[in-house]
């Protein structure tokens, strides 16, 4: 059954995406005040994947702890710690006060955030509608989400463009509001506890690695994950390092990359929320998917084109978040309820690890080389890397 025939889930749907989006524009309008500021390549990428670096290093850490937490209560407050951090980001822009400081400290703070709510997320959707929809439910929030990633920035790069950054945050902050009520009303089902919430901490962490590991589907998706994180879409989280340094078109170069981009991420979430009734399925998909995005990865840098790279940019904003997500479903549907948070977070960590300690590396190495010679390299080395550990450990099969 289809989700969106759930009133609930509609309405929560709706208010998070908006609340998504506004997180994402947050995000690429402190990366561009960043690169702004210090023309840095290695501290626009610092600050910009912020965002994700702690879902990255502590993800499992904190799905441990949120497997006692009562899911209503823990998104509500988390969202509204978010709202408070995006009111300074906003305010200190307000008075032109910003420092690389301030930016780097309040991208951390609202990482770590991210990163206790990114478990209460992935699990709170089984609350909300019935078992029968579930699979329809994962695969809409994970499209809400990493559409609204790509999505949100699209919509930075618009309002950098037509007005400022003080407008860009004050538009962030106001996406927050709406699903603060929804979170208060909304009827939830009861959800199934870990039966080991007694055991000690360390021990559940192990058990939740031990399911992730044992079990040769999600162990395969979180290698593609991993695989996909760092030689693609750590490209794709440093975007306006792309637009400062090597395309050189300012405002316009980033709006119109990020709004490629959010298109294909918008495709690539429609062909997979829709299901099977759009041909996707994930599982012969994924794999087809994560080669076209080394390929386009190498050649994005070849055209000087803005409207060429452009393109490019919207097959690789396609490519990455079908995998991504398509991988999500599969951990989604194989993992048992009293596992979930403990397993899902891997896949946080997978993705949003490698895809910062990639956005990283390729920011680093712009200090010292060409931005355009370190985004050749990298999805080469990807893909060699992938062919030969695909074929050793998984024998060039995914099922």
């Amino acid at each position: 059954m289809n989700a969106l025939h759930n009133q609930t889930f509609v309405l929560y749907f709706i208010t998070n995406t908006l609340s998504l989006l506004g997180t994402w524009i947050q995000k690429i309008g402190v990366g561009w005040l960043t690169w702004e500021l210090t023309h840095s390549t290695f501290w626009t990428s610092f600050v910009t994947l912020s965002l994700m670096a702690p879902a990255g290093m502590f993800g499992p850490l904190f799905a441990v702890f949120a497997e006692k937490w009562d899911m209503r209560k823990a998104s509500l407050y988390l969202k509204i710690f978010m709202f408070f951090i995006g009111a300074g980001i906003w305010y200190l822009e307000h008075l032109d006060a910003h420092t690389l400081f301030t930016l780097a400290t309040l991208s951390i703070i609202q990482g770590v955030i991210q990163a206790c709510y990114h478990p209460v997320r992935l699990v709170f959707i089984s609350e909300i509608v019935p078992r029968e929809m579930l699979s329809s439910a994962v695969g809409l929030n994970a499209a809400s989400f990493n559409a609204s990633r790509v999505i949100g920035p699209s919509i930075a790069g618009l309002l950098i463009l037509f007005f400022n950054l003080e407008v860009t945050f004050i538009v962030a902050l106001l996406t927050y509001l709406p699903l603060i009520p929804v979170l208060i009303l909304i009827k939830l089902n009861n959800r199934k506890k870990s039966l080991e919430q007694n055991q000690k901490f360390f021990t559940r962490l192990i058990e939740g690695g031990k399911v992730a590991i044992n079990n040769e589907i999600i162990f395969k998706c979180l290698f593609l994950v991993l695989m996909n994180g760092f030689f693609v879409r750590g490209m794709l989280e440093i975007q306006p390092t792309i637009a400062g340094e090597i395309l050189k078109n300012g405002s316009f170069g980033l709006s119109l990359i990020t709004a490629a981009t959010g298109l294909g991420a918008l495709l690539g979430s429609m062909w997979v929320g829709f299901g099977e009734k759009a041909g996707f399925k994930a599982e012969k998909v994924i794999l087809p998917m994560l080669y076209v995005g080394f390929v386009v990865a190498v050649f994005i840098v070849f055209f000087n084109n803005l409207y060429v790279s452009s393109f490019l940019f919207l097959v690789a904003g396609f490519t990455a978040t079908s995998v991504g997500i398509g991988s999500q479903t599969i951990i989604q549907l194989e993992v048992d309820d009293s596992y979930r948070a403990r397993v899902l977070t891997w896949w946080s960590t997978m993705s949003f690890g490698f895809l910062t300690l990639g956005g990283l590396i390729l920011g680093y190495a712009g200090e010292f080389i060409p931005l355009r010679t370190a985004m050749i390299v990298m999805p080469i080395v990807g893909i060699i890397i992938f062919k030969v550990i695909w074929y050793y450990r998984f024998k060039n099969k995914f099922i």
